[in-house]
């Protein structure tokens, strides 16, 4: 029981730091359902145990022997959501709770005959990716639908499954990972409307915020201008700012660091899951993962 409790803490660190650095005792608290001080005392045992470094009134960041400990018990988790679902037939909102119990009992060997027989698929029923037995995890570059603006197309990638209840509704509706949407309008309610294979859909705030897209080209494009996500730029490639995908919520801040259309930006760094180090007009400015993946730009070939 103490060896699973490590390694929901190290999983649960390693989401986080998504979008927070460090990742604070509070969120570790609201996240696990613990009270501050058994987070507190947990983080001080994890930090001598060399599996993350720790700061009173600051927070935790995975080391590398952390962070591997973490993909480790990710992989095992959503390799046992795939069986859970694919073979058994289980519906995908209940496989979550089935594979927290198993992850933490999956010897290496059960481990790579339960990839062998999934046939080593690279991401769980929600689309979230699976790492491989190496440790390495592909960087997904999306955000939520809300933050496109209409008459973008998306392709949905990720659903969140934080809230269980609602991944019943996500999947009558037909919106699982792959499928793509155009999104139509947005309204003031936190709604918006979708066309999902020619049918018009109307989603709550509460369903549209699970769901993780990546924006797909406009037919027409030549094949040597392709449109990413900045986050999705390797160090050392360039591309042409072309616009914002939150619209107006990201204007202000983007044009106030010189993140203006037409302007050339360098990848001087990306790392896996952290902020991200770019060249603008002769300045280097680090961004947010969540700032720079909601800037799109014409990838230099």
């Amino acid at each position: 029981m103490d060896s699973e409790r490590i390694e929901e803490y190290l999983e649960a660190i390693y989401k986080r730091q998504r979008t927070e650095t460090p990742v604070s005792t509070s969120a570790l608290a609201g996240d696990l359902g613990v009270s501050l001080p058994a987070v507190t005392d947990m983080l001080r045992r994890l930090a001598n145990e060399g599996f993350i470094e720790y700061t009173a009134n600051k927070g935790a960041i995975l080391t590398n022997r952390g962070n591997k400990k973490a993909l480790s018990v990710i992989r095992r988790h959503r390799l046992w959501e795939r069986f859970l679902s694919d073979i058994l037939g289980m519906k995908w909102d209940k496989v979550h709770n089935e594979a927290c119990r198993l992850e933490h009992a999956t010897s290496p060997e059960t481990e790579n005959k339960l990839a062998s027989l999934l046939g080593n698929v690279d991401t769980c029923p929600h689309g979230h990716p699976i790492p491989d037995k190496d440790g390495n995890i592909r960087e997904q570059h999306v955000i939520p639908i809300l933050d496109f603006e209409p008459g973008q197309s998306v392709c949905i990638e990720t659903v969140i499954e934080r809230k269980p209840d609602l991944l019943g509704d996500i999947d009558k509706l037909g919106l699982k990972p792959k499928t793509i949407v155009d999104i139509e309008k947005k309204n003031s309610d936190g709604s918006v409307e979708l066309k999902v294979e020619g049918q018009h859909q109307r989603l709550g705030k509460e369903i549209a915020e699970l769901l993780l897209a990546h924006l797909v080209p406009k037919k027409g494009k030549t094949a040597t201008v392709e449109e990413i996500a900045l986050s999705r730029l390797s160090s050392g490639e360039s591309g042409i700012i072309k616009s914002y995908a939150s619209g107006r919520s990201m204007l202000g801040r983007c044009l106030s660091l010189g993140f203006t259309p037409g302007s050339l930006v360098k990848m001087l760094r990306n790392s896996s899951g952290g902020p991200v180090l770019v060249k603008i007009h002769d300045t280097e400015v680090a961004l947010g993962r969540g700032v720079a993946e909601k800037i799109v730009v014409a990838r230099n070939k």
